[in-house]
């Protein structure tokens, strides 16, 4: 598979980001402006939905486009509007920074979990969490899910983010020349996210129902592949995990969660915390945070 060397350059991964804190022009001068330029409609021309839509129900509908375009380069009047209205909906969003999270040892001090110091459990939005990388489950072809309503993490990362990562991902995987293979990892920038960069790996799916050895070998490599690219990367010391494989792709979350931990148990006390020196696994669902919690709380360190 395609390494980091070949395509960091391609994607202009090490260059900062503009800058669009200055950007003068209201909400509505911007979502005209943003939407008319990826329906291809004359820029200047009102939004017939503007006087029924919430500017909540917009930013909706902006996403919504921004997942089913194919990728390509945009105008850059339309990139600048798309760029300062995701800045705006980041801030709305609001923030958790990493750093500030309560570490296991601090939630649960009688895990016998060995990384305890440097992992949190933190049940969010992805879009909220300030860490130097979040890790999404994607597609083989890495260019986000095409459903726009479906409520998957590679849909409102790359929503997010915003058009240039499908862009990147693109590039990728035209110099690659072929799907990301189960277990691997790609790096982006993350563009409007809070995060700076997205850490991209295909996970295992599970077929009738049946666990392989294979599955658990393909799932524990997601973990390590993430890691080794961002130790290689060099800046990232804080990284977010999603419940990687559970959901639709149909490994059981006690067991795919036992890998994950003890994947990253087994990564930090190999290559140390000296770069890597946060890790968060981040989940959505109540009841799956309960049961992070009850398994770091049972944790029998081997």
């Amino acid at each position: 598979m395609l390494p980091l060397s070949a395509y960091r350059d391609a994607i202009h991964l090490d260059e900062p980001l503009p800058d669009t804190d200055n950007d003068p022009r209201s909400f509505d001068e911007l979502i005209n402006v943003a939407l008319n330029g990826l329906e291809g409609r004359p820029l200047d021309e009102p939004r017939p939905e503007r006087s029924v839509f919430t500017m909540s129900g917009l930013f909706n509908t902006l996403r919504v486009e921004l997942m089913k375009r194919t990728p390509s380069e945009l105008p850059e009047e339309v990139s600048n509007a798309i760029r300062s209205l995701l800045v705006r909906h980041s801030a709305h969003l609001g923030r958790t920074t990493g750093a500030n999270l309560m570490r296991i040892n601090e939630m649960w001090p009688q895990s016998d979990y060995g990384s305890a110091r440097n992992v949190a459990v933190w049940r969010g939005d992805v879009r909220e969490l300030v860490v130097d990388a979040v890790v999404n489950a994607a597609l083989p072809d890495l260019q986000g899910c095409r459903n726009s309503l479906h409520p998957c993490i590679d849909n409102y990362i790359q929503g997010q983010a915003g058009p240039w990562l499908r862009n990147d991902c693109a590039i990728i995987h035209e110099l690659q020349g072929s799907d990301e293979e189960i277990g691997g990892a790609k790096l982006t920038r993350g563009y409007c996210l809070p995060a700076k960069y997205v850490l991209h790996t295909v996970s295992p799916r599970i077929q009738n129902g049946v666990i392989t050895d294979a599955d658990r070998e393909a799932l524990a490599s997601c973990y390590t592949s993430c890691l080794d690219l961002a130790l290689e990367k060099g800046d990232i010391h804080t990284v977010s995990f999603c419940a990687l494989s559970t959901g639709e792709n149909g490994f059981p979350f006690e067991e795919a969660s036992s890998i994950a931990l003890t994947t990253v148990n087994r990564w930090l006390v190999k290559h140390g915390t000296g770069v890597i020196r946060l890790i968060v696994f981040n989940i959505f669902e109540d009841e799956d945070a309960e049961r992070y919690s009850n398994l770091l709380a049972n944790w029998i360190e081997d």
